[in-house]
């Protein structure tokens, strides 16, 4: 029976809980979040109401036809567009590396 727990080293030391069986075996992974906080990063959604505001100024960029008020606005989007699929892919990718390693069986 795999058992998930999660705990944090201080001076490289783990401290295992104390109904750990001794034979048991023990999966290390270091990340730089706990797994809440990559579950909530896993989970990330732009607004609606952004991404049509997205698909909008796309649209207008390709026709040319940008403020320069409204360039400034896409390129903020973009870039929270692209941190939040970063983060949410990384996020992703992580729980799925330690979900893979703990059912290996």
């Amino acid at each position: 029976m795999t058992r998930v727990f999660e705990t944090v080293a201080k001076d490289g030391i783990i401290i295992l809980p104390a109904d750990a069986p001794p034979s048991g075996r023990c999966l290390v992974a270091i990340v730089g979040q706990d797994f809440e906080t990559l579950r909530q990063q896993a989970a990330v959604t732009i607004p609606e109401a952004k991404q049509q505001r997205m698909s909008i100024l796309v649209v207008r960029n390709r026709e040319g036809q940008l403020t320069e008020e409204e360039r400034s606005e896409l390129d903020i989007l973009a870039e929270e567009f692209d941190t939040a699929t970063l983060t949410k892919g990384r996020a992703l990718s992580l729980l799925a590396q330690i979900d893979s390693t703990l059912h290996k069986e």
